[in-house]
């Protein structure tokens, strides 16, 4: 039996919708939701989502930590995308958190720096289309973080809504993130 909160989520999204939330404010979960094509619900409130988004440092890292176990306690592993905090990429113990974090979600998904969002007054609208556009009709600063949402879209396993598909962009093969950042 389907949940009425689970029923109203799927009629107001369709059935191939996918739910995004963050850990906390400003971790990059409207990007991240922009990016997939998917529905934004804000800071993680203990309902079920598809990708949980936090950032690579160690207090946003214990908030996933929780959240993941939350939800595997009600038998739901979500993706985790993390936002890395810099063009450096993730620190060895943030690596180290990330691999407790895998028993228990579908996949994590380590999201490159995109430096030049910080010189954007509105970067979401950069976002649009990466899922859709070729890769190498992007700007190259969004190449990587691109192939990162598309790896992301995979492992949700959800496809594009038929609004937003494209013939002429297949998807790309997805590359490890972990460990590599934009420059």
């Amino acid at each position: 039996m389907v949940s009425t909160d689970r029923r109203d989520a799927v009629a107001r999204r369709g059935p191939a919708g996918v739910t995004v939330a963050g850990v906390a404010g400003g971790v990059g979960a409207t990007t991240v939701a922009r990016a997939i094509v998917g529905v934004d619900r804000g800071v993680f409130t203990g309902r079920p989502v598809d990708v949980l988004v936090c950032r690579a440092t160690g207090d946003s890292l214990v908030r996933a930590s929780r959240a993941t176990h939350v939800l595997a306690a009600a038998g739901h592993r979500p993706v985790v995308a993390v936002t890395a905090a810099d063009a450096s990429g993730p620190s060895r113990p943030v690596t180290a958190r990330l691999r407790l974090l895998e028993p228990h979600t579908s996949a994590v998904v380590v999201l490159p720096f995109v430096r030049r969002w910080r010189e954007l007054a509105v970067p979401l609208d950069d976002v649009r289309d990466l899922l859709t556009r070729p890769l190498i009709e992007l700007p190259r600063q969004l190449r990587r973080y691109a192939t990162a949402a598309r790896e992301l879209r995979a492992a949700v396993s959800a496809p594009l809504p038929a609004s937003t598909r494209r013939t002429a962009a297949p998807l790309a093969r997805p590359v490890p993130t972990i460990g590599r950042t934009a420059r």
